[in-house]
């Protein structure tokens, strides 16, 4: 039955990579109701966009070039959530290009859910550098106590029912100012759980917007933990 079902937005570049995902997750076919091509948001450096950069709370030293990135990466993240409110689906999946299955497929959780990221202290800046301990981790849902770590990246998360992606929507498209998509998500706490093992992990790939091999493969295996 569909409630029991996956409804998967993918955000690449063409049809060709898209494909390779659907063909990745077809073995959980069961389990999976749509596939959603979402076309990825590259903006070219016009004054209009660039213009639309002020939109985004960023360092005053991130370089355009990075700002229209992040920027587009909104965008792409806004559309996927255009489609799920407007389709009004629940049980969606929203995944970004690099986003690769590293672990079963389980049935829809309960709850919206992080599907996968890199688990950080509170404060941005010791991530990586500071141990984290997930008191009580079990397989499946698990709770994000805000006050003592954080989920970050984007890369797969589960959005349980339609209202959770208008709720996400309406505050990227209000006149405030947006962080990076993944700190916009975890500073709002739009998600209060996180599913254990990850269920997808970032690919080792040349990130477009860190320009250069960053080591989100390594963060994101089972969080970082």
């Amino acid at each position: 039955p569909e409630d029991k079902q996956y409804n998967i937005y993918i955000i690449c570049k063409n049809k060709k990579i898209f494909q390779e995902h659907v063909d990745v997750l077809q073995k959980y076919h069961r389990k999976i109701h749509s596939y959603h091509f979402v076309k990825a948001v590259f903006l070219k450096p016009t004054p209009t966009n660039k213009r639309k950069t002020q939109k985004l709370k960023t360092r005053y030293n991130t370089s355009m070039k990075a700002r229209l990135r992040k920027l587009g990466c909104i965008y792409a993240h806004r559309n996927a959530l255009r489609m799920i409110a407007k389709g009004r689906t629940d049980n969606n999946i929203i995944l970004e290009e690099d986003a690769t299955l590293d672990h079963l497929l389980p049935n829809p959780p309960k709850k919206s859910a992080y599907l996968g990221g890199w688990i950080i202290p509170p404060q941005i800046t010791l991530a990586g550098k500071q141990k984290i301990n997930v008191p009580n981790l079990k397989s499946g849902l698990n709770e994000i106590n805000y006050a003592k770590f954080q989920v970050m990246m984007a890369h797969a998360y589960f959005l349980k029912h339609h209202e959770k992606a208008s709720e996400i929507l309406k505050m990227i498209e209000s006149p405030d100012p947006i962080k990076n998509y993944d700190i916009f998500l975890s500073d709002n706490q739009f998600l209060k759980q996180f599913y254990y093992p990850a269920i997808f992990v970032q690919s080792k790939h040349a990130s477009a917007i860190d320009e250069g091999t960053n080591k989100n493969d390594q963060r994101t295996k089972n969080y970082g933990l």
